[in-house]
């Protein structure tokens, strides 16, 4: 027992050590997962490391290990820790694997898409994060897009080619396309003939050269050929569009089904569905619709301008001067968004290859707890797509406007001469009423081009990831070679071969292999992991073929083999059976599509699927993925395997997943097969059962036999490999022993008893004897406190209680009822849940042996404490920057101000600000739970309760609204009470939502300074007494005191944008925090564009200041040069951040806003009286020369 649970605890470490954490999701554990793969193959632990404060600042722990991690570790980490720490008392068995990657993750998988990465000075640990190695197959493929990202005419070309299947469709869409364009075209003529004919003093009597009745009948006749034509065309075209992305739909599939798993492996299937879905349907869209309207615009131009010739020369030159500049916006405008398009679409199935394999493990996701940074991680895809899409959005409002614009311009342009002309009797009211319609229709023309172009750009992208596609060459061609011919002896032969995956040639997984199987053979491939076990199966299959060396079947490459032909012959069990929709008929016929009913129920009955005779319909029943459990799906696939009476078999671990009962009688059945078959088996085989089934074991070490035999003769050998992994395995798990097993015990039963032994007894010795092990930690303790106060927390959610932690993933600690239980969050809402390794037995803290330095409980409340609580609740600090911005309104304002009126507003702006903070913390307690930064507030830390909260925000509200509204006035009281309800109603539950809370959140930053400019009387908006005005340029102040609402605006612009540098400063540097409790903020979403968005408004600071500020009269114009050294210094760093988005340059922006806001703020006080002071000499002088002029 105690040796199970050393293996438990030793497995459950590697496992941890294999699993990847993203960094920027959970920095914590990704350097537990460093720290403890870097230790995995030590056999001591030594070294020291702090756990951080968890649920109070007074929380520390300290264990052993290797590697020294950061103040702030998680409790995960601290609970990693201390099962090593107890693991590693007692003696291990000899390492079953060697060093490398695991069999199963060699092969190529589909990578993990970018995700935000933080900075390297963010993670503490000393271990490099190594990038994954981007696929080459990949990277040709994204060189040759990027290379084909240039426009030329091939291009084009290259897209009109799908269509060339057709080209009968097309044509008579075209035709009728000219039809009825001609017919569009004739209006205008018709029109203004019809004007001329019936206009005053008119002496016509024909029209079109016909009485008007025969011209009438003859009118309506054209008109129902342009109808009836218009719509041919749109059937045609639309036809053709749908047939062509129906046929690119099939040859695409055709193409990813010719081409080897690893190429979806690599590429993903959510890049796969992308250019089956999207990508075809634009393509189609482009030759279809698009085209039509295409072929439309330059008709309808081309023939309206010769039309406008024929009726005024003069009045088509005049429009002609137009056409260039749209002609040349339109030709560089495709350029752009054609580069765009294919970036959009790639994109695109980047977000599709995301989702697709977050949602296929959504099981995994939920019970890891990463929903809020998967979410993070997919809007941050949505977002660079969505920004791709809003440069298109811009780029073709921009140059639909700029046509209408040289559009109107030339209407202007022909009316003014038209009319000259007509006031000459150069031309009719009729012709001036068809030139300006075909002017009508030259403008639609020219727009809908800019359309056209827009849609074809988007075609020529998206047909370049098709043809892109096409373009590979499967390595391993289908129709390629001749049939494996009958007969023979059957043997297998891997002879030299070297084998590395596409996506990482420089690992060798197989390198100078020789192996022959004969026919019959029943053969089991072992071997630790990265051994070499699975890349042998897909080389038989021919998934890939060998580096260097050959595979042969009956001395022959299998190379020369058609590929279909060759895998005919091989039955697969694979370890994660795959079942499709449809009847359990035709999932065990699979590959067979001829098999009867009789050879299916055979196939069924030696793989022992009873349980499909309960089923409703038998083998007709319909199933899903759901419908059936592991073990059931397992022996469907083992009769699929075996309904085509394979001649080679490979299996996988195969009945893995059946229970004890089922695996027996699976094995009796299929010894019972092979024995009355000469059917040749490959096992690869994990556990002892699987091995006994083979008659030959071959064991794999670095991609190399080192032992052959069988089982008897490997497990004689004393110092053999294969030996000490059974002793290994058999200690571990205590797996029952096979026959070659009961055979060597017969002949040996010292030498494994006395290796049994020595696995087991230390650690009986260790769990008997009152050793380190059972003894809580420091840690133990404080997570016992914890979680006690988890389950007394006043926040509950549905019955769930709320705690702090740092991590999303799963953290165990001790219950106080020395239950081991664990702690996950979606979005802060914290429960207790069943321990994540039930089996794994984890001693319950015991009585401490020393006291408890690590916890104190909160200490007594005194009057002291509870002003020092006041204070938190209020966030002081930032309660009086805003009380200190209020005071630059009253000061900068020109009318009287007094004492009264400055304490008042200090006062009330203070206690209005503590009470909006207040209800932000009761609202957000149980997030602020789970950042570090956040987690010492006195409600996270229940040294106040939340009615207590509530009630000081009350009388807080009451208190400074009153002295508000009877020291200052109404309004300066509404501002106050108003922003308070802002910030605590709109802007708190908007930040668990959207980014657009930091717009609210910049708002009510920036009313304050207005409360200080409306509590001397100074008014909002442009009255009779107070009109808005703008002073020129001056080096004093105006003479005027009135006061100016423009001053206001300033002051409410300028903290306005401070706020968006100084916060996305802030939150760059805490975004991981933020990531882990699922705040959907800028900075985690996109850091680049939360730095582009501090650039911006850091600019916009400069106009404000130094231009918007003098013109208001507040101060003179020298404040333009004296505030350019700040503006210059802020701009200056925010333009570093945004140039190198890292956590220095963010660190700079927020130390640089800190004391740039009270040097302008304080240097505007200064001009204003400096300006005043200035004035009042001017005038003084003036004075004085005025009266020595009077004298």
């Amino acid at each position: 027992m105690a040796a199970r649970d050393m293996s438990l605890g030793l497995n459950l470490v590697r496992t941890l050590a294999r699993t990847s954490y993203p960094a920027h999701a959970c920095p914590r554990a990704a350097q537990v997962g460093l720290h403890v793969r870097s230790l995995t193959t030590r056999s001591a632990w030594t070294g020291s490391v702090r756990a951080s404060q968890c649920a109070t600042p007074r929380l520390e722990a300290s264990t052993s290990i290797h590697a020294h991690a950061h103040s702030s570790s998680s409790t995960f980490s601290s609970s990693i820790l201390t099962l090593v720490r107890f693991n590693s008392t007692s003696t291990r068995s000899p390492s079953t694997s060697p060093s490398g990657p695991d069999e199963r993750t060699s092969a190529p998988s589909p990578p993990s898409p970018p995700a935000p990465a933080l900075p390297s000075d963010s993670l503490t640990h000393s271990s490099p994060v190594t990038a994954q190695p981007v696929p080459a197959e990949s990277t040709e493929v994204a060189k040759k897009d990027e290379k084909d990202a240039k426009p030329d005419v091939a291009s084009i070309v290259q897209l009109l080619r799908f269509a060339k299947p057709q080209w009968k469709l097309i044509t008579v869409g075209v035709v009728c396309l000219v039809i009825s364009t001609g017919v569009n075209l004739a209006i205008p003529w018709v029109i203004g003939r019809i004007i001329d004919f019936f206009a005053p003093g008119s002496e016509q009597t024909l029209l079109f050269g016909l009485p008007i009745e025969y011209a009438t009948a003859a009118l309506a006749i054209v008109l129902l050929l342009g109808a009836a034509a218009n719509s041919g065309r749109s059937i045609a075209l639309r036809l053709s569009g749908q047939r062509t992305a129906a046929m690119i739909r099939n040859k695409t599939y055709t193409k990813y089904m010719s081409m080897p798993p690893s190429h979806i492996e690599t590429s993903g299937v959510g890049d796969a569905l992308s250019r089956l879905g999207q990508d075809t349907s634009i393509v189609g869209q482009s030759l279809s619709e698009n085209l039509g309207e295409g072929l439309k615009a330059v008709l309808g131009a081309g023939a309206g301008i010769v039309a406008m010739w024929l009726i005024s020369p003069t009045l088509t030159l005049v429009m002609l001067f137009v056409i260039p500049p749209i002609s040349v916006g339109s030709f560089f405008y495709g350029r752009f968004i054609r580069t765009l398009s294919l970036k959009t679409q790639e994109a695109m199935g980047g977000m599709s290859k995301l989702a697709e394999e977050r949602l296929s493990a959504h099981r995994t996701v939920t019970a890891s707890n990463t929903q809020p940074s998967e979410q993070n991680l997919f809007a941050g895809k949505v977002d660079s797509v969505y920004q791709l899409q809003k440069k298109e959005t811009y780029a073709n409002g921009i140059f639909q406007g700029a046509n209408e614009a040289a559009g109107d311009l030339g209407i202007i342009g022909l009316l003014l001469y038209g009319g000259v002309l007509m006031k000459r009797g150069e031309i009719s009211v009729g012709d001036m009423t068809a030139l300006f319609i075909y002017v009508n229709w030259i403008e639609w023309s020219l727009n809908t081009l800019a359309s056209f172009f827009t849609g074809l750009m988007k075609g020529v992208g998206a047909s370049q990831r098709i043809t892109s596609l096409h373009a590979l060459a499967s390595p391993v061609p289908l129709s390629i070679g001749e049939p494996v011919p009958q007969g023979g002896s059957g043997s297998i032969e891997l002879r030299g071969v070297q084998f590395a995956y596409p996506s990482r040639p420089d690992v060798k997984v197989l390198d100078g292999l020789n192996l022959r199987i004969d026919r019959g053979d029943r053969v089991a491939l072992v071997g630790g992991s990265g051994s070499g076990k699975s890349s042998i199966q897909l080389l038989l299959l021919r998934f890939y073929d060998p580096t260097l060396g050959t595979v042969l079947l009956d001395g022959k490459d299998i190379k020369t083999f058609v590929p279909e032909s060759w895998r005919s012959r091989i039955g697969v069990v694979p370890q994660d059976p795959v079942l499709f929709g449809g009847t359990i008929h035709e999932n065990i016929a699979y590959g067979h599509p001829n098999a009867s009913r009789q050879e299916v129920m055979r196939a069924a009955k030696v793989a022992h699927c009873d349980f499909i005779e309960s089923m409703p319909e038998g083998y007709d029943t319909v199933i899903t993925k759901a419908s059936l459990s592991g073990g059931q799906r397992q022996r469907i696939a083992i009769a699929r395997a075996l309904v085509g009476n394979p001649s080679v078999l490979l299996m996988d671990e195969a009945t893995s997943a059946l229970d004890s009962e089922s695996e027996r009688a699976v094995n009796a059945a299929l010894d019972n097969l092979f024995d009355t078959s000469d059917m040749t088996v490959i096992l690869i085989a994990h556990r002892l059962s699987s091995i006994a089934q083979a008659d030959r074991v071959v064991l794999l070490e670095g991609g190399a036999v080192v032992e052959d035999g069988s089982y008897d003769d490997l497990i004689r050998r004393k110092d053999g490999k294969f030996r000490k992994m059974v002793e290994s395995q058999m200690a571990k798990i205590g797996e029952p022993a096979s026959v070659g097993e009961e055979t060597e015990r017969e002949n040996e039963p010292e030498a494994l008893t006395a290796s049994a032994s020595a696995s087991a007894s230390p650690a009986q010795t260790d769990r008997s004897a009152p050793n380190q092990s059972n003894v809580p930690s420091s840690a133990a303790q404080a997570q016992t406190v914890q979680a006690a106060s988890l389950r007394a927390s006043p926040f509950t959610s549905g019955g769930q209680r709320r705690m702090a932690h740092t991590s999303a993933v799963h953290r165990p600690f001790f219950s106080a009822h020395g239950k081991p239980v664990r702690v996950s969050t979606v979005y802060g809402a914290a429960k207790a849940e069943a321990p994540p390794f039930p089996n794994l037995d984890v001693p319950a803290p015991g009585p401490p042996t020393a006291p408890l330095d690590t916890y104190r409980p909160n200490p007594p409340l005194t009057f002291k404490r509870l002003i020092g609580l006041y204070a938190q609740l209020s966030k002081r600090n930032l309660s009086i920057l805003m009380t200190l911005t209020a005071t630059t309104g009253l000061a900068l304002s020109p009318l009287p101000t007094d004492m009264p009126m400055l304490l008042s507003l200090t006062l009330g702006t203070y206690l209005t600000s503590a009470a909006a903070n207040t209800f932000n913390q009761i609202l957000e307690a149980p997030l602020d739970a789970q950042t570090p930064r956040t987690r010492v507030r006195p409600l996270v830390t229940r040294r106040i309760t939340p009615f207590h909260a509530a009630m000081f925000g009350v009388i807080c509200t009451i208190l400074g609204g009153t002295i508000l509204y009877y020291g200052c006035n109404p309004t300066t009281a509404a501002l106050g009470l108003g922003n308070l309800v802002l910030y605590a109603a709109v802007y708190t539950p908007m930040k668990r939502f959207t980014v657009a809370n930091t717009w609210v959140g910049a708002i009510v930053g920036a009313i304050t300074p207005l409360m200080g400019w409306t509590a001397t009387g100074g008014s909002l908006w442009p009255t009779y007494d107070q009109p808005l005005r703008f002073f020129p340029f001056s080096l004093s102040l105006p003479d005027d005191s009135t006061p100016n609402p423009l001053t206001a605006y300033v002051l409410f612009l300028l903290l306005f944008s401070w706020q968006f540098p100084h916060f996305n400063a802030l939150s760059h540097l805490i975004r991981s925090s933020y990531a882990l409790s699922g705040y959907p903020m800028l900075s985690v979403l996109s850091p680049r564009l939360n730095a582009l968005v501090s650039l911006r408004h850091a600019v916009l600071l400069v106009p404000f200041t130094a231009i918007l500020g003098p013109m208001s009269g507040s101060v003179d114009w020298s404040f333009a040069l004296t505030s350019a050294v700040p503006n210059a210094v802020f701009v200056h760093s925010a333009w570093a951040f945004w140039k190198n988005t890292t956590e220095a340059a963010a660190k700079r922006v927020f130390w640089v806003s800190l004391w740039y806001l009270p040097v302008v703020l304080g240097l505007m006080m200064v001009h204003k009286n400096l300006g005043a002071w200035i004035g009042r000499r001017w005038r003084d002088e003036e004075e004085e020369e005025a009266k020595v002029k009077a004298l």
